[in-house]
Parts: C-alpha cells; structure tokens; sequence
C-alpha cells in the first residue's frame, strides 16, 4: 500500500478507538455516581428511640365476659290454687325478710279450723273424763277404750296443724330482703301454682359468672380477686371469686367461674353483659418490649435492633400482648437494644442516631 493511502487509514483507526474510550466512559459514570449516592445514604444517620431489653416480671391479664345474676332471685308463686283477695305490696319497692306480699282467700280454710277446735275441745274432755276414770279405778274402763279416746284427739290436732300449715301458705311473703319486680297479677284473679305473680330481686351484691380458658384454669382459685365493666358505666368494678365448676366444660375447654361484687349503690342491673379480666402474675420473668417495635411479616415478626451503631432486622417470637407491650419468648436477650421510632424508613445497614424518648 502506498503511503498516501496508509496514513487516512491509519487516522480512521485512531479515531474509533478514541470514540470507544470516549463512550465507556459516559457509560460507566452514572453507575459510578449511583453507587456513590447509595454509599453515602447508608452513611447519613437517621434518627430512632431506641429501649433497652431487660427481664421484668410479667402480670398477665385474662380478658373474658360474663353475666351479672342477681345474689338471689326468685319467681313469686302460689303453692295453692285460690282467690287472690289482696296486694300488700307495691312493685319496684325494698321488702323485708317476712314482709308480706300477696294474701289469698282462706274464709274456707279458718271455718274448718274452727270446726275442728271444736272437736278438739269435746275430744279433749272425753279424754280427761276417762283418764281420771282408768286412773281412779282400772276395772270401770278398758285400756283399749282410753287409748281410742286419746288417738282421736291427737287425730283433731294433726288435722288442726295441717290446716295451720295451708293457712300459712295463703299468706305468701318474701324469704329474703330483696326488690319486688313489676307485678303480674291482680286483686280477684284466681292463682294457681303456674302463675308467676311478681320477681325479687336481692340487688345488694352482684354474682358475675364468666369463663376462664384452661390453660389459666389453675391460676383462678377462691378469693381472686378481678375487675369488670358493663356497657351502662364509664367506670371498673372489683369483685372476688367466690365459686369454680369442679370439672371443665368440655365444648368450650374453659372453665366456669362466678364472682361477688358489692352493689350497695343499685347501679348494676342482673342480666347485663360484663367484660371481665383477671390478673395472673407469672412465677417467672420474661422479655417485654413497646408494641411499636414490633413489625409483622407475612412469615412472622421481627425488629429492628441497634448492632455497632447500625440497624439490625432480628426475627422475634411473640407470645403475650398486653395494652403496650409485646412478649418476646425467642429473638431477644437481656442487654440487647431495639428501636422504637422511624421504622418505615430504617433499613438493615443504616446507621442509627439513637435519641432519647420522649
């Protein structure tokens, strides 16, 4: 080849390598500037509230419901079938242990009752006429003829106390102090034993029956005392155990518990639904931290916990969850740091300034 046409040949050669250069290098300098940028984002510190794991005692508290009962309660019915004749008592107020209620018709039952004081009485006289006639002389009267005489007397007087007893119960009156309920019967109505007259209701204390899961079922015993609430009242009630079901129900797999609570002020009402809960302090300590340290996963939970200044992701196991703290059964050890705060924008790596919490 002639030197006129080696030298243009050699310059296009020049040319496209130095275009090649020219071109690697605007290639490579945006992923250069990328790493760099990325490099330095993981230097910037963010900011987080961190809380120091420690071991502390956990008190568990069982949440349940429940239903208030009356102390005692009873549906107010005749055991006779009569004229019901008068009303004593007004509904929706206070009686008294004895207090009468209702009395029903016994114009019948006290004329038989003086029918036989009559008998009685003549009865009576034959027996003592031949009393003293066996006493004075044993031959004048029979010991079989006395003794008739004496049976039938007492015959009267276990009529007459059978009498007593039914006259009794035309008087029906309260077995305890307690509050009468709305009446359903009136004066003149015939009552017979299917009819429920009026409702008492002793309001003084409270029964809450409620149940407890199995797993707590040995942490409840007599005397353990608990808090409620019913939808009517802004504040908590206290009450104590006062009886536990021997045997666990085995549909449920809980076990029925009924509590006392004083009701001296009239503001519960039977029959009113009570969310319950129980303390139950454990014999031994575990791992608490904030609830908002916890993060969910779709395969489980975990946090982020602070490792030479920079931010670790630790999957945890929770266990219990109280209103502000979470359990940590596996993930976590006394000593240990996690953070509290700015968790939407940590990630694993970046360093952490780790403030005071407010």
């Amino acid at each position: 080849m002639s030197r006129r046409r080696l030298v243009p040949a050699l310059l296009a050669v020049a040319v496209a390598i130095a275009c090649t250069y020219v071109l690697k290098g605007r290639s490579s300098s945006p992923t250069g500037a990328g790493a760099s940028a990325s490099q330095a984002q993981r230097d910037v510190a963010l900011q987080a509230e961190t809380y120091a794991v420690a071991e502390v005692p956990i008190h568990d508290n069982v949440s349940t419901v429940g239903t208030l009962a009356a102390n005692e309660a009873i549906s107010v019915v005749s055991e006779l079938s009569r004229r019901l004749v008068s009303i004593a008592v007004a509904e929706g107020t206070d009686v008294e242990k004895g207090d009468l209620l209702f009395k029903l018709d016994d114009a019948d039952l006290g004329a038989k009752l003086a029918e036989l004081e009559v008998q009685r009485q003549l009865s009576a006289r034959t027996e003592e006429r031949q009393r003293a006639l066996l006493t004075y002389d044993k031959k004048a009267l029979s010991q079989q003829a006395y003794d008739q005489a004496l049976a039938e007397l007492h015959g009267i007087e276990a009529q007459m106390d059978s009498l007593r007893v039914t006259l009794a119960k035309t008087e029906i009156r309260a077995p305890f102090r307690a509050r009468v309920g709305l009446r359903r019967v009136s004066e003149g109505a015939w009552i017979t034993p299917d009819i429920v007259m009026t409702t008492l209701q002793d309001t003084s204390r409270i029964k809450v029956d409620f149940s407890v899961p199995e797993r707590h079922a040995g942490a409840v015993a007599i005397g353990t005392r608990f808090s409620f609430r019913v939808a009517s009242r802004s504040e908590d009630f206290d009450g104590a155990v006062i009886a536990i079901e021997p045997v666990i129900d085995a549909p449920t797999r809980s076990l029925m518990v009924r509590g006392l609570a004083d009701n001296t002020k009239g503001v519960l009402i039977p029959g009113a639904f009570a969310t319950v809960e129980i303390p139950i302090e454990r014999p031994l300590a575990g791992i608490l931290v904030p609830a908002q340290a916890i993060i969910p996963a779709a395969t489980g939970y975990s946090v982020y916990a602070l490792r030479d200044g920079r931010a670790a992701l630790q999957e945890v196991e929770i266990g219990l969850r109280t209103r502000d703290s979470v359990e940590v059964v596996r993930g976590l050890k006394a000593g240990d740091t996690v953070l509290t705060s700015n968790l939407l924008r940590l990630r694993p790596g970046v360093r952490v300034e780790p403030v005071v919490p407010r």
